[in-house]
């Protein structure tokens, strides 16, 4: 049974939370490596093919501290290991620049963070359908 490398750039305690709780509910079988700026993210970077796999998913908040989401997706395009790894992003941000910002860069999957909990819980079925999918 395959377990899914799950990097989850978020640096909001509660998302964090509820992102775990999505995941878990999804009934994968799955490590969460959490980076919460782009420090975390460059170390997490120089760890892969060491101690990491590369991740299988990554969730990227746009709003980071120190930087936003999208110098870390293209942190981890530029690596050779990493860059078909399918990226879902994860933001309360509903503005038609982020989500043209996003589709420029290849992003798989733009969730916006719903105030109702049901709603958050389906990022987990969202995270499981696109790993099946690359599976086959």
């Amino acid at each position: 049974n395959h377990r899914w490398a799950v990097v989850l750039a978020e640096d909001n305690r509660s998302d964090i939370f509820l992102v775990r709780r999505a995941l878990a509910q999804s009934g994968l079988d799955y490590e969460l490596f959490v980076v919460e700026d782009v420090a975390g993210a460059k170390s997490l970077l120089n760890r892969i093919g060491h101690d990491v796999p590369c991740p299988d998913v990554l969730l990227m908040d746009l709003n980071l501290p120190k930087t936003d989401g999208t110098e870390l997706i293209r942190m981890f395009r530029e690596n050779p290991d990493c860059k078909s790894v399918p990226v879902i992003v994860v933001t309360s941000s509903d503005s038609p620049k982020d989500r043209a910002r996003a589709a420029e860069l290849g992003v798989n999957e733009y969730f916006r963070k719903p105030s109702d909990l049901a709603e958050f819980m389906r990022l987990g079925e969202l995270v499981s359908a696109l790993l099946q999918d690359r599976r086959h």
